[in-house]
Parts: structure tokens; C-alpha cells; sequence
């Protein structure tokens, strides 16, 4: 039941995805409508780690609900790098994104794909059910995943 679960959330989280990834005109974007976009992607993603994190820490047992959170990662990790076009940092509107980030592009790109990788490990385990080994990607997610960008391309909050 977990498992089917599971792949029907996945499938829902992929078809969202499949709707947000639909084909716009960048470029008659406006850099502070990118912004807000931008920021509810990233406050998704923290949402499904936070639900991961929850499960990992014992404190919930929806140990079956953990592939379709990191598979849900995994896909809005995908458009990441589009959603920080030239022009969308701080002169386009209240942003956490350093500048860094355009500066340093093949870095922010390599940070992104690590997030993919680690993401798509994660689901790779949970279809396992090992909690040990959940919580040790969960970890590596942490680390390399999110904390790639947010140490070194992602202002601190004041």
C-alpha cells in the first residue's frame, strides 16, 4: 500500500513538474515575477525535505512516503538552473541569491547536479525501506545536495 502510495504521489509530483516545465518565453518573464517563482520552487523543495528529515529523525514512521519526496526533489531539481537567469538577482528584487551564482555559473551548475545525483540515490534507497541507510543519504542530500548551493551561492539570513 506504501509503495503504491509512493508511485502515485511520484507520478502526481512528475505530471506537476511536466505542467510547470511547459514551454513560456523566458525572456518575457519579468526578473521579479522569476524571483517569486523561484523562491516557492526552493520553499517546495525544503518542504520535502522537511518531511524526509521528520521521517529520518524517527519523529513520523512514513518511511514509505520518502521515495516520492526525494523523487519530487529530483524533478524540481531538474529546472533549477533556468529558474536563475542573468538579471534575476538582487537588482531585480529581494533575493537570497549572490551574485556568485552568475559568476561562478559552471560551479552553480555542478551544485545543481549534485543535488540531482543525491536526490535520485535517496528514492533509490528508500525503495529499499533500510532506515540506517535512509538516514545516511538523507545526510549526503543535506550535505552535498542542499548545501552545495546554500554555502556558497545563497546569502545568509540577517
Amino acid at each position: 500500500m506504501a509503495t503504491l502510495r509512493s508511485a502515485i504521489f511520484a507520478g502526481s509530483v512528475v505530471a506537476m513538474a511536466a505542467g510547470l516545465t511547459a514551454t513560456a518565453a523566458v525572456g518575457a518573464d519579468e526578473p521579479a515575477n522569476l524571483i517569486k517563482y523561484r523562491q516557492s520552487v526552493m520553499k517546495a523543495i525544503g518542504g520535502h525535505m522537511g518531511a524526509i528529515a521528520g521521517v529520518a529523525k524517527g519523529e513520523v514512521s512514513f518511511v514509505g512516503d520518502v521515495e516520492g519526496h526525494a523523487l519530487a526533489i529530483n524533478t524540481m531539481s531538474d529546472s533549477l538552473t533556468r529558474l536563475f537567469p542573468k538579471g534575476s538577482g538582487a537588482e531585480a528584487g529581494e533575493t537570497r541569491a549572490l551574485p556568485e551564482i552568475w559568476q561562478r555559473w559552471s560551479e552553480f551548475e555542478a551544485a545543481v547536479e549534485s543535488l540531482k545525483s543525491e536526490s535520485a540515490k535517496l528514492a533509490e534507497v528508500a525503495r529499499g525501506g533500510d532506515m540506517g541507510a535512509i538516514g545516511t543519504q538523507v545526510g549526503a542530500l543535506g550535505k552535498n545536495g542542499c548545501g552545495g548551493c546554500h554555502k556558497n551561492f545563497r546569502k545568509k539570513e540577517e
